[in-house]
This record gives C-alpha cells, sequence and structure tokens, in this order.
C-alpha cells in the first residue's frame, strides 16, 4: 500500500474560547480572485446557527451589517450558507492542522491575502497579523470596529469599513483610510473612487479588475498621511435590499 500526501487546504492560525481563525488557500471568488482568505468563525456552531440565535457578535463584533439578535434586516453580502458553511464543516472534520507563525512563509509567502472573509479582521491578534503582511504580497482588508481606541494599530492593515459620508469623515480624522457602502443614488466622494472590481466600474469603465490585482483595500499603511483614494462601492448583496445609510436615517427622522 502506497501512502501519499495530501498537501492542507487551509490551516488554523489561532484558537480563543468562542471563535477559531482559519486560512483557506484556495478560492473560487470571482470578485476578490484566488486570495488567501482569512476566517473569523465561532467554534460551536454553524455560522447560520450562531445567527439565527444571536450568537453572531463573538466574531462581528457591533457591525451593524448584522441585522438584529436573529439575523433580521441583515445586509452583510456574505451567504452564510456557502463559504462559512464549508470552512466550518472542515474545521468540525479536523481538516485544517495548526500553523505556527515560523511556518507562515512557506505556506504564505507570495500570496495576496484577504483578512475577514468572514467575521471581524481585528479579531485576529496583531502579531498574527504583522507575521502574514510579512509574508504575502498584498493585503486586503475591513473593519466596523474602527471606531474602538483598542483597535485603532489595525488601520495600518486593513480599511474603516463605513456606512455614510459622515463615518468616512471621521474615520479619516483618526487616521483611517476607508471604505464605504453606499447606494446607487449617493455620489462618490471627494477623495473616493470606485471600487476597481465592483460591477459600477465595469460598467463606467468596460472591465474590471479582481481584488488580487488590485488591493488598494490594504489600509493607512504609508501612515495617516497615506495619499491613496478611499474606496465607494454600491451596496451590494441578496441582503442590499435592507441598506439604509446612516445619513439617509438622520434625513427621515429631520
Amino acid at each position: 500500500m502506497t501512502l501519499t500526501h495530501v498537501t492542507p487546504c487551509g490551516y488554523i492560525l489561532h484558537t480563543a474560547k468562542d471563535y477559531v481563525i482559519i486560512a483557506t488557500l484556495e478560492s473560487a471568488n470571482t470578485k476578490t480572485g484566488n486570495m488567501v482568505q482569512v476566517w473569523i468563525l465561532c467554534r460551536h456552531l454553524k455560522p447560520t446557527e450562531a445567527l439565527k440565535h444571536g450568537f453572531n457578535r463573538v466574531v462581528c463584533l457591533g457591525c451593524g451589517l448584522q441585522g438584529d439578535e436573529t439575523g433580521s434586516g441583515r445586509v452583510c453580502y456574505v451567504n452564510l450558507g456557502h463559504g462559512p458553511r464549508a470552512v466550518f464543516e472542515g474545521y468540525e472534520r479536523g481538516i485544517y492542522p495548526q500553523l505556527k507563525p515560523s511556518q507562515y512563509a512557506r505556506v504564505f509567502s507570495g500570496r495576496e491575502i484577504r483578512f475577514g472573509a468572514y467575521g471581524e479582521p481585528v479579531l485576529i491578534p496583531r502579531r498574527i497579523v504583522r507575521a502574514l503582511v510579512a509574508v504575502a504580497t498584498a493585503n486586503t482588508g475591513y473593519t466596523h470596529a474602527w471606531r474602538e481606541p483598542q483597535y485603532q494599530e489595525y488601520r495600518e492593515y486593513i480599511m474603516a469599513s463605513c456606512d455614510s459620508p459622515a463615518d468616512v469623515l471621521d474615520a479619516r480624522a483618526m487616521g483611517w483610510r476607508t471604505f464605504r457602502a453606499r447606494t446607487q443614488e449617493q455620489p462618490l466622494m471627494a477623495g473616493e473612487i470606485m471600487c476597481p472590481a465592483s460591477t459600477e466600474f465595469k460598467d463606467a469603465h468596460g472591465y474590471k479588475l479582481q481584488c488580487i490585482d488590485c488591493t488598494l483595500c490594504d489600509g493607512a499603511r504609508h501612515g495617516a498621511s497615506d495619499p491613496r483614494a478611499d474606496i465607494g462601492i454600491v451596496v451590494h448583496g441578496s441582503g442590499s435590499k435592507n441598506f439604509v445609510s446612516v445619513d439617509s436615517i438622520a434625513a427621515a427622522a429631520a
């Protein structure tokens, strides 16, 4: 009998009490391209069950796009029955070995990494983020927790995920580069460009990039004075019908 070595399709990067951080190596995501995808998932419940029973906040913190405690009104574009479910089931089956930072170069060197394919990337310990960025070719990521003092160091690596022009101005004042969800009717702000991997960019320019080729969403890696543009995207996905910007809510109340 001949034994063959099976290369893992992903690795556990960190395990906490209630969540696990897993990097998967291959992706068929047509928007991002074949980037390494880093997932933050509840350890003890399937992603759909975690959302239904109010435990999703363990991995998504206070992100307003997750809807109420049962997921009603959810805006988030991630389909929990696809990628998150498959990764969680793989975790349950034990297919992902643990990977130490000293081994990152062997696995991730020359790769582009997406922090937070699902879940809040600020839950990834900074030492792990730094170690991954050090060996990767490029990275992307987004956080709704950009206002929190304990997460300010992440602005060097990921974008502030904003839901209104007011959010953008606040985040910029705090030294973040921004990625703003907007409706089709809302114009781009000064200093913003269309997401080059978006449908509206293709409609305007006749082509679009994948995130793996763009990688503009890599935070303020040049410091608070990073001169690169911020990004705006028309909200998309099955939950987009539930999206109401903060500015729209304020206007309705006035």
